[in-house]
């Protein structure tokens, strides 16, 4: 039976923690599926010359929560593990967003991410704040158009949010902020006229926990535009 490991490259994995949900998976042969760290270590660095350490993969499978269960004999991927992996080879890029890295998260992957876009670029993000403001301030040009979506404005203290948002536009930034009263809002995203992004965090809070965004098809976009677009009519604008 073919495995969710099978189909990733293991050297393009970029965390410890997926490297050992990758090996722990490759290890299982049925009767066999628990390894301590320095087993998975040894795998990894002897089978397939990825440089690692059994502290490495200790602390990344500390982080696996759900998706790995310990007892005396081992780490064992449970089927979370195997969905995270799964997911990797369905998706046209992923990106992982590690916990306790705001800073590393919002200054160089959501960067990557919201420089790429250009013309009218859409966010839905049920939360916001000015967290959100600043970081379409450092990474998207003030020439493009910006609609935000969002159900709720975290404004404390009160009015900061407005006045942030006046200034920018008084530096020239095109952006509306329309908020969404309806509760059928839960999806994070970024989009442009050729480009989606789904995140699993809110913007603000990307870093906080460990989290993806992931680059879905044309076929996702257009279906989500159309979403957007239905709920941007009927948001009270800011």
């Amino acid at each position: 039976m073919k495995k969710p490991s099978d189909s990733i490259d293991p050297h393009i994995l970029d965390s410890s923690k997926l490297k050992a949900f990758w090996a722990l998976d490759q290890m299982g042969d049925g009767t066999n599926d628990r390894f301590n760290p320095g087993q998975i270590a040894n795998f990894l660095i002897e089978k397939h010359a990825i440089k690692t350490s059994r502290q490495a993969i200790e602390y990344g499978l500390k982080n696996g929560r759900s998706a790995v269960h310990k007892n005396r004999a081992g780490f064992k991927l449970m089927e979370d593990g195997r969905k995270q992996l799964y997911f990797l080879t369905q998706k046209d890029e992923v990106i992982m967003i590690e916990a306790g890295k705001p800073f590393s998260a919002k200054n160089v992957k959501l960067k990557k991410i919201l420089s790429s876009l250009s013309g009218q670029i859409d966010v839905s993000d049920p939360y916001i704040d000015i967290q959100t403001l600043d970081s379409i301030f450092k990474n998207v040009d003030k020439k493009e158009k910006i609609r935000i979506l969002t159900q709720n404005v975290i404004d404390k203290p009160k009015g900061v949010f407005v006045r942030h948002l006046d200034d920018l536009r008084k530096e020239g930034y095109q952006i509306e902020v329309g908020v969404y009263c309806n509760s059928d809002m839960h999806d994070r995203y970024l989009m442009d006229s050729k480009t989606f992004w789904l995140s699993g965090n809110s913007l603000n809070y990307l870093g906080n926990k460990e989290s993806f965004m992931v680059r879905l098809g044309e076929d996702v976009r257009q279906s989500m535009k159309a979403s957007f677009n239905n709920r941007w009519k009927i948001a009270k604008k800011i």
